[in-house]
């Protein structure tokens, strides 16, 4: 349905409540003072927060977009619905950072104690990565076939799969690396943290495009995720070698992330990213098959 300019400025206003709540539940749930941080100067603790934030923007963006045959105030019923799963569900993902992908150190020590920008990275492209997910889920595209409950029981299968995907790569990740992922990071290595978010953002990406639209059945659904799964595996060594072979050839790029090049993880971040939005926008995983 079209809204009035009134019912938009109601909108931003809700929206704007969901952010200031999700921050509150944020800062309530990390394990350090975010604002004692932040007046120490430590850039590092306001990372996180900034990955939450934005990954809570899309959320609300694609809970408000796409049709909709519904009431002005049954739409904004939902919209409220889904920017609260989508809070909730974020905040579970800083949990599964810290006992799934970087377990191996205490996360809390190294944004805090060390500084570690790399470990920020990487709960920055994480809560990214989840919003991307969880917003496409609850687009108007999405749940214009199959109704608004649909979206909410659909948000939450389609997250789990999504992290279930995301844990798995951060092990394929490690494997394909000449490096130990793990170690470098505890090692304050930022250039390792920045470029293995960016992959994090890019497998988002993905599985936000594969999950936007009409999917038909759950068996087809599924069969989407398991092709964008195989999708994921073949692209990162793909990219790895136009990466090293065609736009940074003159150097090593791995060796130099290794050595802590910021320089060289932001451009394998950017670059997957990239090729990512490419695939975003080219690639109909829906009608795939």
């Amino acid at each position: 349905m079209k809204y009035s300019i009134l019912t938009s400025l109601i909108y931003i206003v809700v929206s704007c409540l969901m952010l200031i709540f999700g921050k509150w539940l944020f800062t309530k749930c990390i394990k350090y003072d975010m604002y004692g941080e932040i007046k120490k100067g430590n850039v590092t603790a306001v990372i996180p927060y900034c990955g939450f934030l934005f990954g809570n923007v899309a959320v609300l963006i694609g809970a408000f977009v796409g049709d909709s045959s519904l009431s002005f105030k049954s739409d904004l019923l939902y919209y409220i619905i889904y920017a609260l799963i989508g809070i909730v569900l974020m905040l579970f993902s800083g949990f599964i950072v810290e006992k799934a992908i970087l377990h191996k150190f205490d996360n809390v020590a190294e944004i805090v104690r060390d500084r570690n920008i790399g470990t920020a990275a990487v709960h920055f492209g994480i809560y990214v990565a989840s919003g991307l997910i969880i917003s496409a889920c609850v687009t108007g595209e999405t749940l214009a076939t199959h109704g608004k409950i649909y979206g909410l029981v659909s948000s939450i299968v389609y997250y789990i799969l999504g992290m279930a995907f995301l844990i798995l790569f951060a092990k394929i990740y490690d494997l394909l690396t000449p490096y130990a992922l793990l170690k470098e990071i505890e090692e304050d290595n930022v250039a390792v943290g920045v470029a293995f978010a960016g992959n994090i953002i890019a497998i988002g990406l993905i599985l936000m495009r594969a999950t936007i639209g009409d999917v038909g059945t759950w068996q087809h659904g599924l069969l989407l995720y398991f092709i964008d799964l195989t999708a994921i595996v073949l692209l990162l060594p793909s990219i790895a070698f136009i990466l090293d072979r065609m736009i940074v050839k003159a150097i090593n790029i791995k060796q130099e992330i290794k050595d802590n090049n910021i320089a060289a993880g932001l451009g394998e971040a950017f670059v997957i990213i990239v090729f990512a939005l490419l695939i975003f926008f080219m690639v109909d995983f829906v009608n795939i098959v």
